[in-house]
């Protein structure tokens, strides 16, 4: 018979072992954060289009040939960052073991950031106005017993959504305060 610390984690979808994405808005999050040069390429690519029209009938070849010039960098660009923050997105997963919280990030080198339950002091969710019109919230895991700098205090779960973000928090709460009142107990689903 399952306790119900074991059920709480298997109904939430927080299993050991198991590996958890960000979700499909994380995507669109990332996107708009590197969007901004490719945006501004085409909003140039266009004033060139524009101001190709007014040249004198003998320059004509030289606005048609910097309006395609601007056209191909942009769209190489755009095509590049949606190839980039692609690649972020799927290489972006947490989970839980039975010790710590993993999250592992990059694609062309691979990060990988425990918690251990015993350090976890606070997990707080954040939501800056861009998350909320995107709809995901950050996971912020505050640390103790680090021996390095304050940046590593704590980790960053970016662009999880709502209700997600609330499970982890409250999976990690769990974690963390059977870690410190029964440090050798199984995990919650028995694995």
């Amino acid at each position: 018979m399952p306790t119900e610390a074991q059920a709480l984690s298997v109904s939430n979808g927080m299993e050991n072992s198991k590996i958890h994405s960000l979700g499909h808005r994380a995507f669109f999050l990332f996107l708009l954060k590197r969007i901004k040069l490719a945006a501004f390429l085409f909003v140039l690519w266009g004033a060139a289009v524009y101001a190709a029209g007014w040249l004198p009938q003998e320059y004509a070849y030289i606005g048609i040939y910097i309006t395609e010039f601007l056209l191909v960098v942009s769209a190489s660009y755009f095509a590049i960052i949606l190839l980039l923050t692609y690649f972020e997105y799927r290489y972006y997963t947490y989970s839980f073991s039975e010790e710590a919280f993993v999250m592992t990030y990059g694609y062309v080198m691979r990060n990988e950031v425990a918690a251990l339950y015993h350090q976890i002091q606070n997990v707080n969710i954040v939501r800056r106005p861009l998350d909320r019109m995107v709809g995901v919230s950050q996971v912020v895991i505050f640390m103790s017993g680090s021996e390095r700098e304050a940046s590593h205090d704590k980790i960053v779960l970016p662009a999880v959504g709502k209700t997600k973000a609330k499970q982890v928090q409250k999976e990690l709460l769990m974690r963390a305060r059977r870690h410190i009142t029964h440090p050798h107990s199984p995990a919650p689903n028995g694995e």
